[in-house]
């Protein structure tokens, strides 16, 4: 049973098995303070991803892990320096790009985990166009392609030790660095981070239900937010093991889920 990393995989390991799902990360390159390493929500979801294929295989599913992509929409860091991007069209025809060919080698469960906050919209824009430009057909050689982010699954209980919200750098993030990669973090730089909200009339009163692109250094001036001192490794080993736990269940599930043209709804009826 290989443990279903592809980068990690040989040719002959496809031979009698092949993955029922795939799981693609999609990652960013961008900073994140003076306490964490630009790569951080690349190697948030890498890890994640990682961790939920090896424990799905082990459970008998049938998964295979994608190459995760490094660098997402960064439209909004563009006074910091080296904030790794791409367009949103470009990033939009790279994941259908992914997608179209993972079809054509015969896979029809796709999940887009997300790791980055400025990907949501485009990587949800990327699954409409998809369902638009690949119409079902009685074969069903359109793949069932979902999304969500890494912390979907994170149990009640171990998400709950989290105490301080932030949109970037902060509690959370600095917390899953600590239990995937201790040694790229500095806890010496840990303190609680400015968030600046705007203070435009109306945008001030609504700005937490309010979607408009933030000019992240005016947000977040030192490109984190928020108070990270309460971090501890065993924090952040509890919240990625959970992730991965959870996410590994889904995907065994979706393995084992029969295939047909309605998937996921109930299959067509016979004649």
């Amino acid at each position: 049973m290989p443990g279903g990393i592809l980068q990690e995989m040989t040719i002959d390991m496809f031979d009698g098995w092949r993955p029922e799902v795939v799981v693609i990360g999609v990652g960013s390159t961008e900073p994140h303070g003076p306490h964490l390493p630009y790569g951080t929500d690349f190697m948030i979801v890498d890890g994640i991803a990682r961790r939920a294929t090896i424990q799905a295989n082990e459970q008998g599913g049938r998964v295979m892990q994608y190459p995760s992509l490094p660098v997402g929409c960064n439209v909004n860091f563009k006074p910091f320096p080296f904030a790794a991007r791409m367009k949103v069209r470009t990033l939009m025809s790279l994941l259908g790009d992914i997608i179209e060919a993972l079809e054509e080698d015969g896979v029809r469960k796709i999940l887009l985990l997300n790791g980055h906050g400025g990907n949501t919209s485009v990587v949800e824009a990327t699954l409409r166009e998809h369902f638009e430009r690949h119409p079902a057909d009685p074969q069903g050689r359109r793949a069932f392609v979902c999304t969500f982010g890494t912390n979907r699954f994170v149990e009640p209980e171990v998400k709950a030790m989290l105490k301080h919200p932030s949109p970037h750098g902060g509690e959370d993030e600095t917390a899953r660095m600590m239990g995937l990669r201790p040694d790229l973090v500095r806890p010496e730089y840990f303190r609680e981070f400015p968030i600046v909200p705007p203070s435009a009339s109306g945008v001030a009163e609504c700005h937490d239900n309010l979607m408009y692109v933030k000019p992240w250094h005016l947000f977040l001036p030192e490109a984190a937010g928020g108070e990270t001192r309460t971090v501890t490794r065993e924090m952040g080993e509890r919240l990625v093991e959970s992730a991965a736990k959870g996410l590994a269940e889904f995907m065994v599930r979706l393995s084992r889920a029969p295939w047909h043209a309605n998937f996921p709804f109930d299959p067509p009826a016979g004649p």
